[in-house]
């Protein structure tokens, strides 16, 4: 008897030494898990930390925590280096484009510009350097680039490929965005801002040469891309023949009004070309001559698109430099528009969705705003369209006045109107024109009859961008008004 007491005994300490081992070793286990998966997911939820290397990057020399990150580009089949600088914590980007110079190892915001210096941690934005893009004005090229037959396709790359992957690595949100150029880069950062208000708030300018759709123009980037990266045929394989459609819609100037439409802000600038004392020691006779030569073109090109944006509505800031075309020049002005890019980040809200006409193709319609905009406007002068039910009701009336000989529904209604007595609605007319503002609510668009048979098929898509009523376009000539539908796509 005693000794399976005992027994009992013993049994109820090894139980509770057992759950006290259990309990231990979950406790464990779980512990080990949470931090295995943490480690393992860190980089993919991180934002900030600038001290914290992520997977696959390497320290840059430079210092001031910059990254070298390699990102795969699909559009062109190879990695791209990006030096980065994490944020302190928001969820912030500055883009900083190259020049037409721009090495293939390492951006020359690290090199001749310290650029993690001028946005040190106070500022709190995570700095994006893309390496590489000499000549390339960082658009998509229509063919290939030089002897090689390079695939190009930057815009691709900085608007798509790009952003997901800092905002999976560094947390950088596609919608809070600036971007900075200079000199060959002055006008594309101008350009990308005009085509993807989505992604930039703001955009900075210096030394940049925006009239392109021009012989003059094209003379330039030929020269730039012949002379710099021997890309004899660059200036065709990248938006085909000079004076295309393309050429149009990659001319900054032609398309500044897209900033004042979507609320972006402009800060531009350019030296004088008189060289400072501090530019003419650092540099050899012949390159200060052409130093002088292509600041004093970038000058009248600046003076030229501050006029053109100031008379689009743009919002522009002006920031007065002098000295020649030099990284000592671009340095001060990457410094004095610190503050606006920071500020515009900060204060101007994220560019929504747009509305915009697209052909039955798919295909932007150009003169889709102007017939939207005329739908609207035509259909506030036209007269409301019945319902099809009242419409037969007018039919069957009219069938049973002419066997009686009573006067038909509308000779009574002419009658009434006749004496002054205004007829009663007897239908609404559903627009189907976009969403307009509030002052435009009562407009909508003509009756489907009196669409004209090819615009019929036109639909509209969404384009993230800020709501705003398409500007007003002539009228066609047979008064026919497009019909549209409505259809929407989810924002990049």
């Amino acid at each position: 008897m005693s000794h399976s007491s005992k027994i009992r005994r013993l049994s109820s300490g090894q139980r509770i030494l057992t759950g006290i081992s259990v309990v231990a070793i979950l406790t464990l286990g779980l512990f080990g898990a949470s931090t295995l998966l943490n480690s393992s997911n860190t980089a993919s939820a991180l934002r900030g930390h600038p001290e914290v290397l992520r997977p696959g990057c390497t320290w840059d020399q430079s210092g001031y925590f910059v990254q070298n990150c390699k990102v795969w580009s699909e559009s062109q089949q190879r990695d791209v280096i990006v030096q980065i600088r994490a944020s302190s914590g928001s969820d912030s980007g500055v883009y900083l484009l190259d020049g037409m110079r721009a090495s293939e190892t390492r951006s020359a915001w690290t090199t001749d510009v310290q650029a993690a210096r001028v946005y040190d941690a106070k500022a709190d934005t995570t700095l994006v350097m893309p390496v590489g893009g000499a000549s390339s004005f960082y658009t998509d090229w229509d063919g290939g680039a030089g002897d090689n037959n390079t695939v190009i396709k930057q815009e691709t790359f900085l608007t798509s490929e790009l952003p997901a992957y800092l905002e999976k690595e560094f947390g950088v949100a596609r919608n809070n965005n600036a971007i900075v150029g200079l000199s060959m880069s002055g006008g594309p950062a101008v350009t990308l801002a005009e085509r993807h208000p989505e992604q930039f708030k703001v955009v900075q300018a210096m030394s940049g040469y925006y009239q392109t759709d021009n012989p003059i123009g094209a003379l330039g980037v030929f020269a730039t891309q012949s002379l710099v990266s021997n890309y004899v045929s660059g200036v065709v394989n990248m938006w085909g023949a000079p004076g295309g459609d393309r050429w149009t819609d990659n001319d900054p100037s032609k398309n500044v009004g897209k900033l004042a439409e979507n609320g972006q802000v402009l800060i531009i600038s350019s030296g004088n070309g008189f060289l400072t004392p501090s530019e003419m020691a650092k540099l050899a006779p012949q390159d200060q001559i052409s130093a002088i030569a292509l600041e004093i073109l970038s000058a009248v090109s600046t003076v030229l698109m501050q006029l053109q944006a100031k008379q689009s509505g743009a919002s522009v800031i002006s920031l007065p430099n002098y000295g020649g075309h030099t990284w000592e020049n671009w340095g001060r002005a990457l410094g004095d528009g610190k503050g606006h890019v920071l500020e515009a980040l900060r204060n101007n809200p994220p560019v929504t969705e747009k509305t915009t006409v697209v052909s039955a193709s798919g295909s932007p319609d150009p003169e889709g705003p102007a017939k939207v905009t005329m739908a609207a406007k035509n259909a506030a002068t036209a007269s409301p369209a019945l319902d099809a039910s009242v419409l037969a009701a007018l039919q069957s009336t009219d069938a049973s006045s002419a066997s009686s000989g009573t006067p038909a529904a509308s000779e009574s209604a002419a009658s009434s109107e006749a004496s002054g007595s205004a007829a009663p609605s007897t239908g609404d007319v559903s627009a189907s024109v976009p969403a307009a503002p509030e002052s435009a609510a009562a407009e909508s668009a003509a009756p489907a009859e009196e669409s004209a048979p090819e615009e019929s098929a036109a639909a509209s898509t969404t384009k993230p961008t800020i709501p705003q009523l398409a500007p007003t376009g002539p009228a066609r000539s047979d008064g026919s008004v497009p019909s549209t539908t409505t259809t929407t796509t989810p924002g990049r």
